[in-house]
């Protein structure tokens, strides 16, 4: 009598539980702390008041930090994160004919822009306005859509190009070069005097916890554009599970 033990089945789902709990933590705590906190008119946002105020009298003050947040704050822009996208989009799917990774940039962007939309009408927050302002800036305050746009462009650009950094070296630098980029779009964003702290913050928050999601979606996305798959980390871990 022969008897088999049963091979269990490789468990694919690990892989994706890691971004999806960060998704989940960050949008559980910091992101939902700050909205309790602008829903409720809490401290943080008499805080957020203070340092606008402030910022609005240093810029009536000194002209340098204004001249040089109105470059930054454009790398934030919608013009400049739809170029990068189109861009993006049409060299993976036209020319490297990986309409997976092609289809995951476009997508996050689109939802992350939706998103932002969204959930600045719902809650409804003013900017910060003075008179006289140097600085404009239209719709509703929280969250911000430079901030926001901006983590969910540069990080799935990070998740793409993650398989090409073969050295612990090069994707350290690669990390700190985008939390570098977006901490100088968001600060553009308040020292502009068109966003307070909280909504900076809470746009990047939830912009990394989307393309956490996403990243964890499409990795269940069996990859049809050969071996250069989007998120090649995940995907070696589910091969090797």
């Amino acid at each position: 009598m022969n008897l088999t033990m049963p091979v269990a089945k490789p468990d694919k789902t690990g892989p994706r539980r890691r971004p999806i709990l960060t998704a989940l933590i960050l949008v559980a705590i910091p992101f939902s702390v700050l909205l309790v906190d602008v829903l409720c008119d809490g401290p943080l946002a008499a805080i957020d008041k203070q340092i606008a105020n402030g910022l609005n009298v240093y810029n009536g003050q000194h002209d340098f930090a204004f001249r040089v947040a109105t470059v930054v704050t454009q790398l934030g822009s919608t013009a400049v994160l739809a170029a990068v996208v189109i861009t993006g989009t049409g060299y993976l799917g036209l020319i490297r004919k990986q309409r997976r990774q092609a289809l995951f940039l476009l997508t996050t962007a689109l939802v992350g822009t939706g998103l932002n939309n969204l959930i600045k009408v719902v809650v409804g927050r003013n900017r910060p306005h003075f008179e006289p302002s140097r600085a404009t800036a239209f719709g509703k305050s929280f969250p911000s859509g430079h901030a926001m746009n901006a983590a969910v462009v540069y990080c799935v650009l990070l998740t793409l190009i993650w398989s090409q950094l073969h050295t612990r070296r090069r994707r350290t630098a690669a990390i700190c070069g985008t939390t570098l980029l977006l901490v100088l779009i968001a600060a553009s964003r308040v020292v502009l005097t068109v966003h307070y702290v909280s909504d900076v913050i809470a746009g990047i928050t939830l912009g990394v916890a989307l393309v956490c999601a996403s990243t964890a979606a499409f990795a269940v996305w069996p990859d049809d554009s050969g071996p250069d798959p989007v998120l090649p980390h995940v995907a070696a871990q589910q091969g090797a599970a």
